[in-house]
């Protein structure tokens, strides 16, 4: 079995994926880094992949922390808690535990909103990767540079619905897979693409919990406990012509 970043489904979609990311940067938006998806040992089974597939992250989807968002026009949309890591150096492609560990300068929380529009399946791998895994939105909380190096001890992922607690966790990796794993298959997926894992990048690694359905109306708030917590809200408009 080749590589996930070799997969045929992968390559086409990524070819189309890098098309539209490089029209949005050269019309202006700012580079944030990477994203992945369907990184759940269950979401590989189901994909028929061995690694998280790719996508990516600009400025023009970058919300502030307690941003209010529109989901009347989604398909399916999907709240996802994830770990963001900031690279202080370029990794390259295949890097080991100990060259990506020196490479992290500093780790934060983040939420990432995402729009399910395709079938989920093997067959649709070359659309999703095309349409840049669902992405709509991402917020991001502090980054502690206290945790280069990729220090996740005693973190403890919490999320709360409307002042309720919906779960918390303190098995970050469970569902990701291991996060130097994570970056080392982001370095060698970009680099089929003539592109670097380069040094001012951000990944955010996958959810910490399973995506959990949009519901309008709601607040959903996400502590990294110790980080300060972050959240959005989210709202159907009453035209129902929301973003």
């Amino acid at each position: 079995m080749n590589a996930t970043w070799e997969d045929p489904r992968v390559v086409e979609g990524l070819l189309a994926q890098f098309t539209v990311r490089k029209a949005q940067i050269d019309a202006g938006a700012g580079r944030l880094g990477w994203k992945v998806g369907f990184g759940a040992p269950a979401s590989l089974e189901l994909m028929q992949i061995d690694a998280p597939l790719l996508g990516y992250l600009t400025d023009a989807t970058l919300l502030g922390a307690g941003a209010v968002v529109d989901v009347s026009s989604w398909d399916r949309g999907v709240v996802e808690f994830e770990l963001a890591v900031y690279l202080g150096e370029d990794v390259p492609p295949g890097a080991d535990e100990a060259r990506v560990r020196a490479a992290v300068s500093s780790i934060a929380p983040a939420i990432e909103l995402a729009n399910i529009n395709l079938p989920l399946g093997p067959e649709s791998v070359t659309g999703i990767v095309a349409g840049n895994i669902f992405h709509k939105a991402i917020i991001l909380g502090e980054a502690d540079s206290g945790r280069a190096g990729l220090d996740i001890a005693g973190l403890e992922a919490v999320v709360m619905i409307d002042g309720a607690e919906f779960g918390r966790t303190d098995r970050l990796q469970d569902l990701t897979g291991l996060y130097p794993d994570v970056v080392s298959a982001v370095a060698s997926t970009v680099a089929t693409q003539g592109e670097v894992l380069r040094a001012g990048d951000l990944i955010i690694t996958g959810s910490v919990f399973p995506p959990v359905p949009v519901q309008e109306g709601s607040v959903w708030e996400f502590t990294l406990d110790p980080f300060p917590p972050i959240s959005v809200e989210l709202i159907a408009s009453p035209a129902g012509d929301g973003g």
